[in-house]
């Protein structure tokens, strides 16, 4: 059924920090959550909505600040966070009240001004919400908050920069700053973003979920996937086709393998990976290892966690790299981080991973082996 409203909101909504402003000015019913105003501001900058966002903005009712963004306080413990689909932005916004920061992907950090202009009577065969103004493109995903893309502006001013073709070749040479046109707008519904971001076994059938737990309640293959032996069964099993009884991460496992057969996986040498042989790096490749790794980021591809992964992986790919040398660029940059954790008994870094993933997407991969054995972050000097 259909939302009947009397009114809508107009708000001007402007990226903070940015020296020649990017702004929308949208109307929204008034009847919107935040879950849908935060949606309508996705659609009208143009942002894709890979990232965590909240509002601050003061509570009429209390006095006090609030946060609303885009999480289930229930889930996070110490971290007190007011669902935005559960409050409408009529309760908060008023002319006098009119105020709010709106904050997308807190590692980039895009601070938003958020004003409610006027309130507005309802207009006849209108399709709210609709944005009617606006200056700028929005800057890129993950190019590093407003000093990334100060920086990135300023290559793109000069030709004869170092960066300046990777960077067109990541951007697209479509990518125009000063370019903004209200009528290609086109705005999502909020229900299928929430249902497409958060979902329910609600949208499985009783087999399905009862398939959901039975996975869930199985030891992952991941967490074996350094015992040889082990490897050895699921190298037999993929070698003579019979795959059944295989979970879905010991399928993976398995294409993994054969996609690797050429290089070391031959039955001849596969037979003698049950022994104690330690593999020298230098000189040698460490199948189990090499397993191991590819299955890790096949798998945080497929479940896009984290999102650095996969936009990596995508830009890699716009690049014309092919899904197995994509693979191979993450692992290079996984596979330091991972040492750390086997060989020093350190905790994995998951910033400097994201971080890295952020910083080389936009390289040359023909240049990006070279680039990391020079990364002090994967090599320190003192090492």
């Amino acid at each position: 059924m259909e939302k009947t409203f009397e009114q809508v909101y107009q708000f001007k909504i402007t990226l903070k920090g940015i020296r020649q402003p990017v702004w929308r000015r949208i109307q929204v019913p008034d009847d919107y959550t935040f879950w849908d105003l935060h949606v309508a501001i996705q659609d009208a900058m143009g942002w894709v909505d890979y990232h965590l966002h909240s509002f601050h903005i003061l509570n009429p009712e209390t006095g006090l600040k609030e946060e609303i963004g885009g999480i289930d306080d229930s889930s996070w413990d110490d971290y007190q966070v007011t669902p935005g689909w559960k409050r409408n932005i009529s309760r908060y916004f008023t002319l006098e009240n009119n105020e709010a920061l709106y904050v997308y992907d807190f590692g980039d950090d895009w601070q938003h001004d958020v004003k409610l202009e006027k309130v507005l009577p309802r207009e006849e065969n209108v399709k709210y919400p609709i944005c009617i103004a606006g200056k700028r493109a929005c800057p890129p995903e993950d190019c590093g908050g407003v000093w990334g893309y100060m920086n990135l502006l300023e290559i793109l001013s000069d030709k004869n920069h170092e960066d300046f073709e990777d960077t067109v070749e990541w951007l697209g040479e479509e990518f125009n700053p000063d370019y903004f046109d209200s009528g290609e707008i086109v705005f999502s519904d909020p229900q299928e973003r929430w249902e497409y971001a958060f979902g329910s076994t609600d949208d499985f059938s009783e087999d399905e979920t009862d398939e959901i737990e039975e996975q869930l309640n199985e030891e992952t293959a991941q967490m074996r996937a350094f015992s040889r032996d082990y490897l050895h069964e699921i190298w037999e099993k993929a070698k003579s086709g019979d795959m059944e009884g295989l979970l879905p991460e010991e399928l993976r496992l398995a294409q993994i393998m054969k996609d690797h057969e050429e290089d070391f996986f031959n039955e001849f040498e596969f037979s003698d990976l049950t022994s104690d042989h330690e593999y020298d790096p230098d000189t040698e490749v460490n199948p189990f290892l090499h397993v191991y790794i590819h299955s890790v980021v096949e798998n945080q591809l497929s479940e896009k966690e984290p999102i650095e992964v996969f936009q990596f992986y995508n830009a890699m790919r716009k690049k014309k790299c092919s899904h197995h040398d994509s693979i191979h660029l993450i692992g290079a940059i996984l596979a330091p981080l991972m040492f750390s954790v086997i060989k020093e008994q350190k905790p994995f870094d998951p910033d400097t991973y994201k971080h890295l993933l952020k910083k080389y997407k936009t390289r040359n991969p023909g240049k990006l082996f070279d680039l990391l054995d020079k990364e002090s972050k994967l090599y320190p000097q003192d090492l």
